[in-house]
């Protein structure tokens, strides 16, 4: 089957493949994209995660079903479409990739622009994970600093360093960054007055706008 062959050089092995993307990319009817890919699941040829939702399998395990990467899922469906970021991970577990709690979430936080809903929760198998919409539309330039701006709003709740402790973790992860006043004053707007303070009085504005260098 032509699909077949498209699919597997367009994704290749235990990748995500949408179908509401591959209707949109071969410009197919909705019902005959349905009915191919159920065809290719009947034939054993690619696995169903859920509905619209399916991968091609490199090998079959010894028992029970094929299963996804759930981390991949959330990458293809929320972070990043080819090279266009489109969400970030956000809460205990960005967090902690910064080094300022030792904790993790078991369920995965995720600010995508892919979403209509303020909040709402997805599982992909028994994986939760809670989708938020962004306050500022995400960019490929503009995404770690709201994942930093979404820490400092609830930076209290997710950090057990001070924000004096934490801010060269911050500083760090902004590294390369550079955004002008007026940009950085509309992202700041987004958010309350305490996110703001942060930013002013922990030498933050000035560290990303570069006046302080």
């Amino acid at each position: 089957m032509k699909l077949y062959r498209y699919l597997l050089e367009k994704y290749g092995y235990d990748e995500p493949i949408f179908t509401d993307q591959v209707k949109e990319d071969l410009e197919m009817n909705p019902n005959t994209v349905r009915q191919y890919f159920k065809r290719l699941a009947d034939e054993g040829k690619i696995e169903k995660v859920q509905n619209g939702l399916y991968f091609i399998p490199k090998k079959q395990p010894l028992f029970g079903s094929p299963v996804l990467n759930v981390d991949r899922i959330i990458q293809r469906k929320f972070l990043k479409n080819q090279n266009k970021v489109t969400g970030y991970i956000t809460g205990t577990n960005f967090t902690n990739q910064l080094g300022l709690t030792s904790q993790t979430a078991a369920v995965t936080t995720v600010v995508t622009n892919n979403t209509s809903s303020i909040k709402r929760e997805v599982t992909f198998y028994k994986n939760k994970v809670i989708i938020k919409k962004p306050r500022v539309l995400i960019t490929n330039e503009n995404y770690r600093l709201l994942q930093v701006l979404d820490l400092l709003n609830d930076y209290d709740r997710f950090s057990e360093k001070s924000l004096e402790e934490g801010l060269s973790s911050i500083k760090r992860y902004l590294n390369g960054i550079t955004i002008g006043e007026e940009e950085l004053k509309s992202y700041m707007h987004a958010y309350p007055v305490k996110t703001k303070l942060k930013v002013y009085e922990s030498g933050l504005y000035d560290a990303i706008t570069r006046r302080g260098v």
